[in-house]
């Protein structure tokens, strides 16, 4: 299926987002690698929170270009955290020990 869809957008010049808010969860059912998963799209939010267990945070994840923008667009529109470390620190943890879980 994933295959089929990137097919589609190679062919029509459009790009390809997951909402990966439980990716994640969906690797572990599914018993393969999240890049099993994520491979097919050209860009890809992570929740941190839903299913992982990190207090709050996002990740999104593409190529360099697009995450050029997206931060330019992060600031236009006002977003940002500051002093965020603490948070960062439990997100990497929730990346690291509860994926499985």
């Amino acid at each position: 299926y994933l295959a089929k869809a990137r097919h589609f957008v190679n062919e029509h010049s459009l790009a390809l987002h997951l909402d990966g808010a439980r990716a994640f969860n969906a690797a572990v059912e599914l018993n393969v690698d999240i890049t099993d998963i994520t491979q097919h799209f050209d860009s890809v939010s992570i929740c941190l929170s839903k299913g992982l267990g990190a207090p709050v945070g996002s990740l999104l994840l593409g190529t360099k270009a697009l995450i050029t923008k997206a931060r330019r667009w992060r600031k236009v529109l006002g977003g940002g955290m500051r002093q965020a470390g603490m948070l960062a620190a439990a997100g990497q943890y929730a990346l690291e020990n509860n994926v499985s879980r």
